[in-house]
């Protein structure tokens, strides 16, 4: 069972929120909020697997009150506002739900969500180096599969999943970059909030960007220091 908290200055957007989750086998509610300062109130004493969460609130927003949550909150934020998509999934976003929100679209969520919990709970822990540390097995789809490391060309991140790109093909698993940098041998590195290459790949660096076989993927300012300093190091 995921609890969940409702948040949404909205009485009839709560009680929408609250049917939708009644409907959903897996879900349990525990909590309804109307403000910001009553999710805090409330998490200081309990807590919950997920948060539905409104970003257009009075005095703070959703976005505001992600900041100050535990970092590893789940949150699915909910607004009348598709522009605030991008900028959700930097704050715990695990989805986006435009309001009115409908129930198809509600239970796509809920799918999503319940895979997020099924990956976490997966019994082989790839933060103990000493298990299997030539390969990892992701969560693609409805399948596991195992991608050996030294295959891997790069990651990438898109949205709140990230694109693995190996020789083989492509993979697209539900993971956070900076929980996989954490999990990675140390010839992988992070060039960009959006790219960790692997370096037996890494064949040119051209100006701002890495070229591995036909792809240039960008070197962001933060990342270029670390770059240059381990290219230094090697330097003939």
């Amino acid at each position: 069972m995921i609890s969940c908290l409702v948040v949404d200055d909205e009485p009839n957007a709560v009680k929408l929120m609250e049917d939708h989750i009644s409907k959903i086998p897996f879900l349990q509610l525990k909590q309804k909020c109307f403000d910001a300062f009553e999710v805090m109130e409330y998490l200081r004493k309990e807590t919950v697997d997920l948060i539905f969460m409104d970003i257009e609130m009075p005095e703070m927003s959703g976005m505001e009150l992600a900041t100050v949550l535990p970092k590893n909150q789940p949150i699915i934020y909910t607004t009348a506002y598709s522009a605030y998509a991008l900028e959700g999934y930097e704050f715990n976003g695990l989805d986006y739900l435009l309001k009115p929100i409908t129930f198809k679209r509600f239970a796509q969520a809920a799918t999503k969500v319940q895979d997020y919990f099924a990956l976490l709970k997966q019994p082989v822990d790839f933060n103990t180096h000493d298990v299997l540390a030539d390969c990892m097995f992701v969560k693609s789809g409805k399948q596991v599969v195992k991608i050996n490391y030294e295959s891997i060309l790069y990651f990438e991140a898109n949205k709140e999943y990230v694109n693995i790109v190996a020789a083989e093909g492509h993979s697209l698993v539900y993971k956070r970059m900076k929980q996989l940098e954490m999990q990675l041998p140390v010839n992988f590195m992070r060039i960009h909030n959006s790219y960790i290459v692997n370096i037996n790949f890494m064949q040119k660096i051209i100006d701002n960007h890495v070229l591995i076989g036909d792809t240039k993927l960008p070197v962001s300012a933060g990342y270029r220091d670390k770059l240059l300093s381990f290219i230094d190091k090697k330097m003939m």
